[in-house]
């Protein structure tokens, strides 16, 4: 085994293309059946993974070998997912059942091109069978979401509007929950003061150069840090060490405050010999 300090880190599937005839008949079937949108670069996302609807004149009409590559969609109603698709009058390759030694809900529908989607319901029961099977503690099978406070939350909410170009995807009263191209975060109104002596949150970044200077640009104030083992040069550090799933040798980072107060980070992970 190389050591990992020269190991790359694993890739990502951050998107499936899926060819068709006729992309904007196919793209509006699955924003209508699973109530999703285009992003500006024509991406339905789909949690951490994007799917390019793109036209090609190299494919047939339909998928002569749909169970060659299947789209497995998990939600958290299948049943509720069923009956909206029902409405829309689709086809069903198979249709919802439990499968109790997994258990898990599925259903496969067939799209307008012939390819199979699948239709997956996780249940707590899995999740349980999971967690004993790795001798796990409860919370390793939940999700996470940074929380953070403000005192102000529109005043907030313009901040992070204005100065990081971050608009909340979703709101409820006296909260605002945002995605990023992974991960999410939410601010939420607190009467509390947040200390701002550590990062409370941090954006990892594939240029940190640009990003600094674009939010500069916006008026983002960055710090300055002078401490014994860390010091900012044109509000950039870099920090020694990483963790080993990363192959990075360590990271350069910045950091600045929010309008309440909270200390937020921007890192750029440094590998070995330089690449990113």
């Amino acid at each position: 085994m190389p050591d990992s300090v020269n190991q790359t880190p694993t890739p990502a599937v951050g998107s499936i293309l899926l060819a068709s005839t006729d992309p904007d008949r196919l793209r509006a079937w699955y924003e209508q059946a699973f109530n999703v949108r285009a992003d500006a670069d024509g991406f339905l996302q789909f949690g951490d993974v994007g799917v390019l609807i793109d036209g090609r004149d190299d494919v047939t009409d339909r998928n002569p070998q749909p169970a060659r590559v299947i789209i497995n969609l998990h939600v958290h109603d299948a049943h509720a997912t069923v009956k909206h698709l029902d409405s829309l009058g689709v086809t069903w390759l198979a249709e919802l059942e439990y499968r109790a030694a997994a258990g898990l809900w599925f259903a496969t529908v067939i799209d307008p091109d012939g390819n199979y989607v699948q239709i997956i319901e996780v249940t707590p029961a899995y999740r349980a069978a999971k967690r004993a099977q790795a001798g796990q503690g409860i919370l390793q099978a939940s999700a996470v979401s940074t929380r953070i406070p403000a005192q102000d939350l529109d005043r907030a909410r313009r901040f992070y509007a204005d100065k990081l170009g971050l608009h909340p995807a979703e709101e409820r009263p006296g909260g605002l929950r945002y995605h990023c191209a992974k991960g999410s975060f939410a601010l939420f109104a607190s009467a509390g003061r947040p200390s701002g002596e550590h990062t409370q949150m941090a954006f990892e970044v594939d240029d940190i150069d640009a990003v600094v200077e674009q939010l500069r640009s916006r008026g983002v104030v960055f710090e300055h840090v002078d401490v014994p083992g860390l010091r900012t040069t044109n509000a950039i550090a870099e920090v020694a060490g990483n963790y080993p799933s990363t192959g990075a040798i360590g990271e350069r980072a910045a950091w600045f405050r929010d309008s309440e107060g909270n200390l937020l980070g921007i890192g750029q992970p440094l590998y070995a010999g330089g690449s990113n």
